[in-house]
């Protein structure tokens, strides 16, 4: 039949509720409000002067007097985190005669607890050595790295103690221990080792962070039980058993005692070492046979492990201050970048050197607007980084096992064993990681970290401590080195900073996302307006070239029909009046044309291309504005490039153009002083490039930006289809036109390609 399993073990042990004391000294506890005693240790005769049977349920007046229970009323009895050892010495009257007490009173749980032990016989010689004082100032307040403070402590304490073995033992981010510094009088060595953190069992890691000092001056001395009413004892099956939380004297559990007699320890003291409030470490004393001090040396250690305590928390909050303000350094430079306008991809790639510094990372992963860019040592392929969110606090995840986590291949794990990973988008779309090379080591353990199970008499199966600490050793592998707070804290701070620069990029973003939507939506919006314009100009087109080539069909006919006439009667027309005629009848037909491909051109978009001799058509567009114009005809300069290629171009259109462009130079310069019409027609490049300037009015700077634009005339008058109508044409060809700046008047320049160029144009 196989055993009852009961896995109670270490870690949910009662240690507090133990119900009894050790035997050097002596316990009694009395309620709050009634004042009576209701718990007393079994040996109060050999302290007090009373069996326990005669002071349960008597007043704790009748044990103290009036004047030590009202003084014990006054005194500040509330226990603090850590508590100290509050001595109170006094004078009590036994049935043989007055004794001398060293008392420890708490109150905790309802009760008055006091604790009597014998003082010792004249002032301990250890507040009386001014070399050991001047060695506590001096040993321990110079040592400015953490190693040098724990070799100092350990030596002072086991000069101050005589304990064979005093070791500084260090807890680690999961726990367990190690020491980092020791001072024996033995051959054997502990420094270096680790303990699994099974060792200290959480109720025992309690009672450290909440007791600063605990002795245990003899493993094998017989506890005392702890007796209330009718006899019964105390301890955690009782079902008013005394809370003996903050108790000097508190029993040893059965556990530790089998624990302690495994290792050889015959007596023990230990100092807890309290960092920014947690429990960094532990003072540990090992002798190997009893060793009983008198409680002031205890108080002197009290006050070596609260000095220790200080100097450890100066010491790591100091490099932590360091290390943080290396990082908001850095902040601040990536700060100042973006401000310059630069983005935060290129500011981090420039970084990503001096980032990897402060994370003591070998690797750097960056997933920014969808783009990932490697930077140092990372696996290839990446795994899957974005699995690291589940453990984020503060927007932050670190993971010194990262191949347990992510289930790695191990040809992955000298690059990636170790990460830490910075949110920088809350969509969890953007993020940082760094990545920590494998830290492959060997942790000798002062035994192997197992507990054993043992079946006890009734049957149930019990963990019990290790029974062998002869040295074992463990390779690890997979795992980087663990991520300290300190490193986190520089972590955050760089995280914080890149965070909000991303914010505000995104937001930036997002803003000019919008407003080139809005612009597209507005460009839509005008194709669709100029589409509507040119079907209604198209319509407009047709309807004015049906008007207007009726009248010039007439009027070819007119004049024909009059030479005709004339010619009837017997009138000899005169060479240069035939001359006049024959021209009305062409520019009449010219019009008409004009007018065809016009309507054409704005209703269709057609062209009809040809070889062109840019320096004629230009000419003719001029002379044609010139000769209808009812202003006084300005001063006209051509400047034309003496040898040409031809351009293929519609050119009754360039003429409409050229036309067009004059008629606004001439309507310009009505009012002007000065009037001077250039005309330039040259190469440059692929392109010929043909210039209208005049020395008008100018071009008002708030309209320059939609100059050709449809309905916005470029002149007093007009409907504003001008300009617009020279840009379809220009754009038509495949050509471009503009304003420049000038000193006085305007300039319009437009552009064409040069084509057909089998043959120069020469002037």
């Amino acid at each position: 039949m196989r055993p009852r399993i009961d896995l109670t073990s270490c870690d949910t042990e009662p240690i507090h509720f133990i119900g009894s004391i050790q035997p050097n000294g002596a316990l009694v506890a009395a309620d709050v409000v009634s004042r009576r005693i209701d718990y007393v240790s079994a040996n109060t005769a050999a302290y007090l002067g009373h069996a326990p049977e005669k002071l349960l349920g008597r007043p704790v007046e009748d044990l103290l007097g009036p004047v030590l229970a009202d003084e014990l009323h006054s005194r500040a009895l509330e226990p603090r985190r850590p508590d100290l050892i509050k001595p109170w010495f006094v004078d009590l009257v036994r049935p043989d005669g007055p004794v001398r007490l060293e008392c420890f009173p708490h109150l905790y749980g309802g009760s008055f607890i006091l604790e009597f032990v014998l003082p010792e016989h004249g002032p301990d010689r250890v507040w009386e050595e001014d070399e050991l004082r001047q060695r506590v100032i001096t040993e321990l307040i110079r040592p400015d790295t953490l190693t040098e403070l724990a070799r100092a402590s350990a030596q002072i304490v086991r000069e101050v103690t005589g304990f064979d073995r005093v070791m500084i033992y260090r807890f680690a981010e999961d726990l367990h221990g190690e020491v980092i510094a020791e001072s024996t009088v033995r051959e054997d060595s502990f420094l270096g080792l680790h303990y699994p953190a099974s060792d200290i069992p959480e109720p025992a890691r309690r009672h450290f962070a909440l007791n600063v000092i605990r002795s245990i001056p003899d493993i094998m001395a017989e506890p005392v039980p702890i007796l209330t009413h009718r006899g019964a004892i105390a301890d955690a099956s009782h079902p008013a058993a005394l809370d003996l939380t903050h108790s000097k004297l508190r029993g040893v559990a059965p556990v530790h005692v089998e624990y302690l007699g495994n290792m050889g320890v015959g007596a023990s003291m230990s100092i807890s070492l309290i960092s920014n409030d947690d429990l960094w470490g532990l003072v540990a004393c090992h002798h190997y046979g009893p060793l009983h001090l008198p409680w002031s040396r205890f108080r002197f250690c009290e006050l070596l492990g609260g000095t220790i305590s200080a100097l450890l928390q100066s010491l790591e909050n100091a490099a932590q201050l360091r290390q943080s303000i290396r990082a908001e350094r850095t902040a601040s430079e990536i700060e100042r970048s973006a401000r310059e306008g630069r983005p935060l991809a290129s500011i981090i790639t420039e970084k990503a050197a001096e980032l990897m510094q402060h994370a003591d990372a070998q690797g750097m992963v960056l997933k920014l607007g969808g783009a990932v860019t490697c930077f140092g040592r990372t696996p290839r392929p990446l795994p899957p980084l974005d699995g690291l969110r589940s453990d984020l606090v503060e927007g932050l995840a670190t993971q010194d096992s990262l191949p347990a986590q992510l289930d790695l291949d191990p040809a992955h794990w000298s690059t990636a064993s170790g990460a830490a990973y910075l949110e920088l988008s809350k969509d969890g779309e953007d993020f940082l990681v760094f990545l920590r090379e494998e830290y492959e080591h060997t942790i000798a353990w002062a035994g192997k970290p197992d507990k054993v199970e043992r079946i006890g008499a009734d049957g149930t199966v019990r963990l019990s401590p290790r029974g062998s600490f002869a040295l074992w050793s463990e390779e690890r592998r997979g795992r980087s080195k663990p991520f300290s707070e300190s490193d986190r804290e520089a972590l955050r701070i760089l995280r914080r900073a890149l965070f909000a620069l991303n914010s505000l990029d995104r937001e930036r973003a997002a803003v000019a996302a919008q407003k080139l939507a809005e612009a597209e939506e507005a460009r839509l919006r005008l194709m669709v307006m100029d589409a509507a314009r040119r079907s209604s100009m198209g319509e407009l087109a047709s309807a004015l070239a049906h008007e207007l080539n009726q009248p010039l069909a007439a009027v070819t006919n007119y004049v024909n029909a009059c030479r005709q006439e004339l010619r009837n009667h017997g009138v000899a027309i005169p060479d240069n009046i035939n001359g006049l005629i024959d021209r009305a009848v062409v520019e009449s037909r010219r019009a008409a044309e004009l007018v065809r491909r016009l309507r054409n051109f704005i209703g269709q978009g057609e062209l009809v291309a040809e070889p062109v001799d840019l320096r004629l058509v230009v000419r003719q567009g001029v002379e044609l504005a010139l000769a209808a114009s009812d202003d006084p005809e300005p001063t006209v300069r051509f400047a034309f490039e003496g040898s040409l290629p031809a351009v293929v171009a519609d050119p009754i259109q360039l003429g409409q153009l050229v036309l067009n462009l004059v008629r606004n130079s001439l309507a310009a310069m009505r009012d002007s002083d000065e009037r001077l019409l250039e005309v330039t027609v040259r190469r440059e490049g692929a392109e010929a490039e043909i210039g209208v300037r005049d020395t008008g009015h100018g071009i008002p700077p708030e309209i320059v930006a939609r100059l050709f634009e449809p309905f916005h005339p470029s002149t007093s008058s007009g409907m504003g289809f001008g300009l617009s109508l020279c840009r379809s044409i220009v754009e038509a060809h495949g050509g471009r036109i503009g304003s420049r700046p000038v000193s006085q008047g305007a300039l319009i320049v437009f552009s064409l390609p040069i084509g057909g160029g089998a043959h120069a144009l020469e002037s």
